[in-house]
Formats: C-alpha cells, structure tokens, sequence
C-alpha cells in the first residue's frame, strides 16, 4: 500500500469521527459519558470479535481441500509445522502484548479527557487534545529517533495555530481540568506512536479487537465507580450502533491496518482534521454556523495537512511505520 492510499484512508476515518461530535453530543444528553463509552466500546468489540469469526470461517471454507495429497511429505511437515507453531506463538504473544499497551493507553486518554470535560470548556478541550499533533513528532524524534521532515514540521505548525484560532477564547487560564485534558493530548500521541509501532506485529483486527475490549472493560469500571445506577435509553441506542460500529469498530480496524504505511506525524496532521469535520456536519444537520475566526482557524489546519503532503523532492519510501530519509533506505 502507497502512503498516499493510507493518508487517505486515515483521512476517511478522520471524517467519520469528525460526524459523532453531533451525534454524542445528541446521545449523552440521555446517557452518562462513560456508560456510553463501555457500552460503545463493548459494540465495537464484539463487531470485530463477528468479523474475525466470519472471516475464519470463510478462510477454513476456502482452504478446507488443500491439505489433500500431501500425507507423503508427513515427517518434514510435522517439523515444519511445529517450528511454525512456535513463530505464530512468539508473533501472536508481542502481538497481544502491544495490543495490550496500546488499548490501556487508549483508555486512559478517554478516561482523562471524559473527566477533564467536566470543568473545561469544550473548545479550550478541543484545543487541548489537538496539541497531540505537536507531541508526536517530538515523541518520534525523542523516542523513536525518526526526525520529521521539514514540511510535516511547517504543517505541525500551522495547524496548532489552527487549533489555537479555531478553539480557544480570552481569558486563558490553567485549571485541574486542563492538566486532565493534556494528559488526554499524551495519551492520544503515545496511541499514535504505539499504533505504528506494534500494528505491523500481526493481525490488524486482532490488535484492533483487544484494544476495543480493553477500553470497554475499563469504562464499565469506571461506569460502576462513579455513574450508578447504569442505564441506557432507548433512544441512545442508535448513537452507540453508529459509534461502536463505524465510528469504533471500522475506524480502529483500518487504522490498525494502514497506519504502518504512513508516518506518525502525517497520521497526527490529518488527524487534526476532526474539528473541521465536526464543524461541517455541525452545520449540515444541526445548522451550528462558524464564525470568521473559527473559519480561519479551520482553513489554517487544512493548510497543515496538505503542506505537509508536499514532499520536498521524491517521495520518501516507508519501512515498518517509520519514515526513512532519502539517502539512508
């Protein structure tokens, strides 16, 4: 896969998480934030959990005949198979392992931010959060000694400008809540990086599924500590299929599967992109209207994620997630 193919993917998924500002908006109206998140969660993972078990199913049905004919090679496949075993078994426990790591990470940025909401204004959050694009790059450089190229340094740039005209307004003050949402922004960055580390250790879905259920359990803890008595309304039901489904289960899935072809920091500039898209189907189905400054703000994140599209020469070839200067591939 081009990294142009999985930029636009992960753009896709950007848009589609661009549209549930609405409609959670709408939902937890009804429903407490964090039994949303578990039971959201939950959908999602039991709607990756259906499609691993169709698709073995599916695998089985296409390779049921195969194992015909080959009885005659029986000791060099029984040696075969068992040090195959033995690479699946390695593969699938740093699999897991990362999976692991990746989704408690995952929770803790939604446990943060879910908190820090209560006491912080939305657009100062949004800003907030949106500072996770300045944080990858300096955790890829800091920590994974990959060193973002110069135009995904200059739209980095514009688009916390962006963040920054789009979302915040005067007085700006540091309150509890604000050091919940940063620690949001870091766990949503270290979720980026961890992401593009491990995913390329074996089945995306896999990785997907285990991360899903590791949020889900940890939001129904949370749920049971601080929101008794749980209760879900018929009428956010529709909110949660839409979220745990597209917006969970087949937005993580395809990030799991295409985010090892692109950069961290490309990943992070488009990424940035959801409050522009929440803004559109803000006004498309509830008629909420951007003023001049958050129009400003939304063109200049824009700009970032395309100036940082334009390569400086020929286009850098990718290995294993991590982006590799021209001259040293």
């Amino acid at each position: 896969m081009s990294q142009v193919v999985a930029d636009l993917l992960l753009l896709l998924i950007t848009i589609i998480w661009g549209t549930t500002f609405v409609i959670v908006k709408e939902a937890t109206v009804s429903i407490k934030p964090f039994t949303f998140l578990a039971v959201r969660f939950f959908v999602g993972s039991f709607a990756l959990l259906f499609w691993l078990a169709l698709r073995r199913m599916w695998r089985s049905n296409r390779t049921r005949g195969e194992a015909d004919g080959h009885f005659d090679h029986a000791a060099g496949g029984v040696s075969d198979a068992v040090g195959g075993a033995l690479d699946c078994f390695r593969t699938r426990k740093v699999l897991v392992n990362g999976a692991v790591i990746t989704g408690v990470t995952l929770f803790l940025a939604y446990a943060t931010q879910t908190i820090g909401l209560l006491t912080v204004a939305a657009g100062k959050a949004a800003f907030i959060t949106g500072l996770s694009v300045v944080l990858v790059p300096v955790g890829s450089a800091v920590l994974l000694r990959v060193v973002p190229e110069i135009n995904a340094a200059i739209g980095v740039f514009l688009a916390t400008i962006g963040l920054g005209v789009m979302s915040l307004t005067l007085p700006f003050r540091v309150e509890t809540g604000d050091v919940l949402i940063f620690l949001c922004a870091i766990g949503f960055a270290a979720h980026i990086l961890l992401v593009g580390i491990h995913s390329k250790h074996g089945d995306p879905a896999i990785f997907a599924a285990i991360q899903l259920m590791i949020v889900a359990v940890g939001s129904l803890v949370a749920a049971l500590c601080l929101e008794q008595p749980l209760v879900v309304p018929r009428e956010a039901w529709g909110a949660i299929i839409y979220t745990g489904i597209v917006a969970t289960a087949v937005t993580v899935l395809v990030q799991s599967t295409v985010q090892k072809y692109t950069s961290a920091t490309h990943a992070a500039l488009i990424y940035s992109a959801e409050p522009v898209f929440a803004a559109f189907f803000g006004w498309l189905m509830l008629g909420e209207v951007l003023s001049p400054r958050e129009a400003v703000g939304a063109v200049l994140i824009l700009a970032g994620m395309l100036v940082s599209e334009i390569a400086p020469g020929k286009r850098q070839q990718l290995s294993g997630g991590h982006t590799v200067a021209r001259g040293q591939g």
